[in-house]
């Protein structure tokens, strides 16, 4: 419910963001937002720069708030566990797919995520690059997925629209092909 324009009880940069991730991570304005939570346009202002850095906090917020998987996990398990973390969170925060392939910049909390992962895969025998390179594909993956789903690919049509589990399934395949082909780049 929108509240009328004025001075509210409180606000703070945690409810902005809020905010955001209600009225829908792609698609919010700092108008709508100031409208959500009834104040004043100008008074976002306060506690943010403009509309990307408020961006790039909603996209932290959403990340940090699902379950990532330990880094001590083996490749390949911890490559699908990564991937079923972006998962969940473009089902949780729809839009979030959309704006995590190409935000303003990446947060430093989610950089400070991923590194462990990096370092693991490196550890397992991986070059640093390609460590690097894995986790990135492993959630880019899940993001271009969980945006197209399997309608996007002729030839996986059959009739119309997928369910999220058909979905999942295809994203799995195409995960399965892209884990075997980077474990041939396993350093011996």
């Amino acid at each position: 419910m929108d509240r009328r324009p004025g001075r509210p009880r409180s606000l703070s940069l945690e409810l902005i963001v809020d905010a955001v991730l209600e009225d829908g991570i792609a698609t919010f304005s700092m108008p709508s937002i100031a409208a959500r939570l009834g104040v004043a346009h100008s008074g976002l202002y306060r506690y943010v720069k403009d509309r990307d850095e408020l961006l790039v906090l909603a996209i932290e917020k959403a990340a940090l708030s699902v379950d990532w998987p330990e880094a001590d996990l083996p490749w390949r398990d911890l490559l699908s566990d990564v991937a079923r973390s972006v998962w969940t969170i473009c089902e949780r925060y729809p839009g979030y797919d959309v704006v995590a392939l190409s935000p303003p910049k990446w947060p430093e909390r989610i950089v400070a995520q991923v590194t462990p992962y990096i370092s693991s895969l490196h550890r397992q025998g991986f070059t640093i690059e390609d460590a690097t390179v894995a986790v990135q594909i492993a959630g880019n993956l899940a993001l271009t997925t969980s945006v197209r789903g399997t309608g996007s690919y002729p030839l996986a049509r059959t009739n119309g629209e997928r369910t999220l589990s058909q979905r999942h399934d295809w994203h799995d395949r195409i995960l399965d092909i892209v884990l075997d082909g980077l474990g041939s780049r396993l350093l011996a």
